[in-house]
């Protein structure tokens, strides 16, 4: 497939969506160097004077951001009314990949839940010091490298055109909205992308998500607010994580998981809820190269 670039050869469709598709993609680098495996993530500019503002808003957030737990943007472009973003290419899967695999009830082996969320809390932290609030945090959202460390993708560009009313196929990203991101009323904030990862971890812990055990894929966003409400306020029981798991990973989750914002804990505040999790990022936070 032509996508309007002389440098870069389309091998295969990676995902799609109601944006448009990403691929998986050969640059050609020229000077003798060998061809490099990029992603491709073209968005289709239905409106462009509704939807070319945010998209462009949101290429010049992630091509300001270098760090080894976000993925690397390398450059954009536009052809035939697409915007065209060219990234790193992360090989092994996503979060939701992994989770997806889990046995049963019994999560990650420890360690590994320890380094995935030791990748996630340190590349949040830098989205928030950059004073950039992802908003679309998830497992999907959570790729995987070749040395199975996480990346943060996606900053919220696949919703240019996602449907605000109805939950999307397979309780997708409002599954994992805050309280106040549902509400007209409500402000966005930090701590909002602190709720969704909560949930995130959550889900490494125990295979599903909280909420839908009690909802089909035609619940509506009022629904699942109810539902939320029911379970969460004011904050989230991790009875069954603290059974299965060292109870570290409950008292996360119950911080994280919480109705009201004042009350939920801001990403800072996740280096001292334990003494191990606090020697893990540090070690980490300091060791790692750019």
């Amino acid at each position: 497939m032509e996508l309007g670039d002389s440098k870069l050869k389309a091998v295969r469709i990676l995902g799609q969506g109601t944006f448009g598709r990403v691929f998986l993609c050969y640059q050609h680098e020229g000077r003798g160097q060998p061809d490099r495996r990029v992603c491709v993530k073209r968005i289709i500019v239905r409106n462009p004077k509704t939807e070319l503002g945010l998209i462009k808003e949101e290429v010049y957030i992630i091509s300001q951001l270098r760090h080894p737990h976000i993925v690397e943007f390398l450059r954009s472009f536009s052809h035939a009314g697409t915007v065209n973003i060219v990234m790193e290419y992360v090989p092994n899967g996503t979060l939701r990949e992994v989770i997806r695999q889990l046995p049963g009830t019994g999560g990650l082996h420890p360690e590994r839940l320890l380094r995935y969320f030791r990748d996630m809390v340190v590349g949040l932290e830098y989205l928030h010091i950059r004073c950039v609030i992802h908003r679309d945090v998830k497992p999907e959202n959570m790729l995987l490298d070749a040395s199975d460390r996480v990346k943060i993708a996606d900053f919220g560009i696949s919703n240019v055109h996602a449907p605000s009313t109805q939950l999307q196929a397979g309780l997708g990203t409002p599954m994992y909205m805050a309280p106040e991101a549902m509400s007209s009323q409500g402000k966005v904030d930090f701590k909002s992308d602190v709720w969704s990862l909560g949930l995130v971890l959550y889900e490494l812990c125990l295979g599903r998500s909280p909420f839908a055990a009690l909802l089909d894929q035609k619940a509506t966003l009022a629904q699942l607010h109810a539902v939320i409400q029911a379970l969460a306020r004011p904050r989230l029981d991790c009875m069954l994580i603290r059974r299965l798991h060292d109870p570290v990973w409950a008292n996360l989750c119950e911080l994280m998981i919480v109705y009201e914002q004042e009350s939920r804990m801001c990403v800072p505040d996740l280096f001292l809820v334990d003494a191990r999790i606090t020697a893990a990022l540090y070690k980490h936070y300091f060791n790692y190269s750019y």
